[in-house]
């Protein structure tokens, strides 16, 4: 009879547990979850010239764990403006909302459109990248006893593809994500809009070493080739997507500037066998993907030979001139100056 007992009783709180389960499936609100927000940071690099840029963003989503990067997409509340050249040092909030409590490695927002300052007047730039996915470094982990946060770092090139004095500009970009860490997270007011001082935080130190290149590159330009020989000091791997070569008189280059315009320029776009091809600057802004890798440690040799190097307003390379080589792409940016021979 005792037996009878105690097997009744077990059987009951196996119901009891199949009940809850079955509760909890068909009432998310009864399911675990945690507050997630999403924050980003952007030290753009731009055209000299540009004083101020900012894009709208909205459609935030994260990525839950273990599922492919065509389902598992969560949307996270929050829309608004960033603005790019403001971020040096900082991070902003884009969004946060309740989602289910698990691990999420990506993170993904529209770029709907980005206003460019430059000269004192404000433009419209053409969005290249207007989905932007960043896989985390480290997996975000959201439960409900706590709150957690995502730092997307943004990758931005903003390009004058036009004149100085009708300019067009673009906007393109990648980036990369990390988790913010708990005991950071505990102390933010993660409202959207709400900031975070990077600069005393050893986390983001340590991030940016692991994520960042250290590209130089040696040059040697005449009038119908180009070489190039590249060394990557850095953690992470260099993709060179686009070479611009500029007359130093042709522009005033200052840190992480690209030249006042690409109009004055001749610009090649390079694919992933490392085939360097001349193209204009619009092209080569729109279509900132692919690219040769240079691993992190490593050296490569880029070459270029055909016909003159020229650009919309410069009709060739003149022996003995200072030129700028700048090299762009996914998370990377370098420059050096050569004399033609």
């Amino acid at each position: 009879m005792k037996k009878t007992y105690v097997a009744s009783v077990a059987i009951a709180v196996a119901l009891v547990m199949v009940l809850a389960a079955a509760v909890a499936l068909t009432n998310p609100s009864q399911a675990k979850s945690g507050t997630l927000a999403i924050m980003g940071t952007d030290p753009a690099v731009a055209s000299s010239g540009v004083s101020d840029a900012t894009v709208a963003y909205s459609s935030v989503y994260a990525h839950q764990s273990g599922q492919d990067m065509a389902s598992g997409w969560t949307q996270v509340s929050g829309s608004g403006t960033m603005d790019l050249m403001a971020s040096q040092g900082t991070a902003q909030t884009l969004a946060t909302s309740q989602v289910s409590a698990a691990s999420y490695d990506a993170f993904r927002f529209n770029v709907d459109s980005c206003k460019v300052v430059y000269q004192g007047q404000t433009y419209a730039a053409t969005v290249a990248s207007s989905t932007l996915t960043a896989q985390s470094q480290s997996k975000v982990n959201v439960n409900a006893s706590s709150s957690a946060a995502a730092l997307v770092d943004l990758r931005t090139f903003i390009e004058n593809t036009a004149t100085t004095s009708s300019p067009q500009f673009v906007f393109s970009a990648t980036a990369v994500a990390t988790t913010v860490p708990p005991q950071t997270t505990a102390s933010l007011a993660l409202q959207v809009g709400a900031t975070l001082d990077l600069s005393s935080q050893a986390w983001w130190s340590t991030f940016m070493s692991q994520t960042s290149t250290n590209l130089n590159v040696q040059a040697i330009i005449s009038g119908n080739t180009m070489s190039l020989t590249l060394q990557n000091a850095g953690s992470a791997d260099a993709q060179v997507q686009e070479i611009i070569v500029t007359p130093v008189s042709g522009t005033a280059f200052l840190s992480a500037s690209l030249p006042a315009s690409l109009s004055g320029s001749a610009v090649f776009t390079v694919t992933s066998s490392g085939a360097v091809q001349q193209a204009s600057s619009l092209q080569a802004s729109a279509l900132l993907n692919g690219g040769a890798t240079v691993s992190s440690g490593s050296s490569a040799n880029l070459d270029y030979t055909g016909s003159a190097i020229t650009g919309a307003q410069l009709t060739g390379i003149l022996t003995g001139e200072q030129y700028v080589v700048t090299c762009i792409g996914a998370n990377t940016y370098a420059s050096t100056t050569v004399v033609a021979s």
